[in-house]
C-alpha cells in the first residue's frame, strides 16, 4: 500500500529530487512551494503553498495534503543547512527577521499543525487497524558555519559558503526543538517522532536523492520494528545510512 507524505523545508523546484526520491519508494509525494515562486510540477508530484510566517497556512498545507492523499501517512521536515546558506549570507536586521521567520517560526508552526492532525485522526478512529503509527520526521544537513572555519581553516574549502549567525543559530534550534518535541511525544501511541541528521563526507547524503532513499527505506523497516524505541532512542539522532534494526528485532 502506498503511503502519503508530506515533504516540507526545502521548497520545490530545490526539494524536487528529495521528493523524486519518496516518490521512487512507493509515496504520495507532496512538497511544500513558496507563495512567491511557481515552477511547473511533474504529474508524479504534488506541490502546495506555505507562507512560514501563517499558522494559518501550515494548517491549510496540511489540509490540502489529506484532501489530495485521503490521508497523511508521513511527514518530513527537512533542514538543509547549506540550502539556507545561500538565501540568508548577510548579517543585517531585515535578514534577521526573514531567517528567523523561515528557518524557525515555520517549522514550528508546522510541526504543531500536523501533530494536531494526527492526534485528531487517532482520536476519530480514521486510520484502518493494521496501518503504520504516522511519523513525523526531523531531518537535518549540517554544513561548515563561520565559527568553526575561525577554529580551523581548511574547512572553508569545504563548501562554497559557510554558515553565518543567522543559519548556523536556526540550525541548532531546528535541532533543539527536534529533540524536546521528540521527549514530549515519543510516548503518545499516535506518532512516531524520528530525528536524522547527516555531515559533510556521508556517502548516502551526497545528493538528495540518494538521502531520499535511504530514508524512505529506513521508514518502511522502522514499520517493522517488533517494539516501538524507547524515549532516549527517540531523542538520538540516526545518521544517514543507518538501519533500523538497529533499534529493535525485526517482526
Amino acid at each position: 500500500m502506498s503511503k502519503s507524505i508530506l515533504i516540507a523545508g526545502k521548497d520545490f523546484p530545490d526539494g524536487g529530487d528529495f521528493a523524486e526520491g519518496a516518490e521512487m519508494k512507493m509515496r504520495n509525494v507532496a512538497i511544500t512551494q513558496s507563495p512567491l515562486i511557481r515552477s511547473a510540477v511533474p504529474a508524479n508530484l504534488k506541490a502546495f503553498s506555505w507562507l512560514r510566517t501563517s499558522p494559518v497556512s501550515a494548517r491549510t498545507l496540511v489540509l490540502d495534503c489529506e484532501t489530495a492523499f485521503k490521508n497523511l501517512d508521513e511527514a518530513v521536515l527537512y533542514f538543509d543547512e547549506s540550502y539556507y546558506v545561500a538565501k540568508f549570507n548577510s548579517f543585517t536586521t531585515p535578514e534577521c527577521s526573514a531567517a528567523v521567520d523561515e528557518m524557525v517560526l515555520g517549522f514550528q508552526y508546522l510541526t504543531l499543525e500536523i501533530l494536531s492532525r494526527f492526534e485528531k485522526i487517532s482520536s476519530l478512529n480514521l486510520r484502518q487497524e493494521d496501518s503504520p503509527v504516522p511519523k513525523l520526521v526531523f531531518l537535518v544537513k549540517n554544513s561548515v558555519a563561520e565559527a568553526d572555519v575561525a577554529r580551523k581553516a581548511t574547512l572553508r574549502s569545504l563548501v562554497p559558503m559557510a554558515s553565518g549567525p543567522f543559519v548556523a543559530a536556526a540550525r541548532v534550534a531546528f535541532e533543539a526543538f527536534a529533540e524536546n518535541t521528540a521527549a514530549l511525544y515519543s510516548e503518545r501511541a499516535y506518532v512516531n517522532i524520528i530525528l536524522s541528521r547527516t555531515d559533510l563526507g556521508n556517502e548516502v547524503a551526497k545528493t538528495d536523492r540518494s538521502l531520499s532513499e535511504w530514508l524512505f527505506t529506513y521508514l518502511d523497516e522502522f514499520d517493522l520494528l517488533k517494539k516501538t524505541p524507547s524515549v532516549k532512542q527517540m531523542m538520538s539522532w540516526v545518521n544517514a545510512g543507518a538501519r533500523a534494526q538497529s533499534f529493535s528485532i525485526f517482526k
